[in-house]
């Protein structure tokens, strides 16, 4: 191989570390972000948050029926309330997920663009500890 071609082939290589492999690690993070939200239904949780859990209602009771309408509200309340517990705790998984994504990506992003100096300044100091 020539010297021109390896130079070729050194200049192709950084060219793509820094710019079309920082793109696509950008791009795997955002995907995992989204991935996290959608996983979690954050937002869709967010809008539905004292909402009976599973759907599950009581009607009112037709006529003037105290005991009936009592045990309605009371079953209507407690469903929802279930419901914003189970909904709260999802979201806040989820939001504990997404930081750690979000957290992960980030220090993957650093170390991706400092990894070739940190291994060079690693290869100059062996060398340098060998030759004594």
């Amino acid at each position: 191989m020539t010297l021109g071609l390896q130079r070729i082939i050194v200049l192709r290589f950084w060219g793509w570390y820094y710019t079309r492999a920082v793109k696509g690690l950008i791009m795997a993070w955002k995907n995992f972000i989204i991935f996290v939200r959608e996983y979690y239904s954050i937002p869709l949780l967010l809008r539905t948050l004292v909402a009976p859990w599973r759907r599950d209602i009581t009607r009112r009771p037709r006529g003037l029926d105290i005991k009936k309408l009592f045990e309605a509200l009371v079953f209507n309340l407690i469903s929802r309330g279930i419901g914003l517990i189970i909904r709260s705790v999802t979201v806040v998984i989820g939001l504990v997920c997404l930081i750690g994504v979000i957290i992960f990506g980030f220090l993957a992003l650093i170390v991706w663009l400092v990894l070739p100096a940190l291994l060079a300044f690693f290869i100059v100091t062996g060398a340098l500890l060998l030759a004594g």
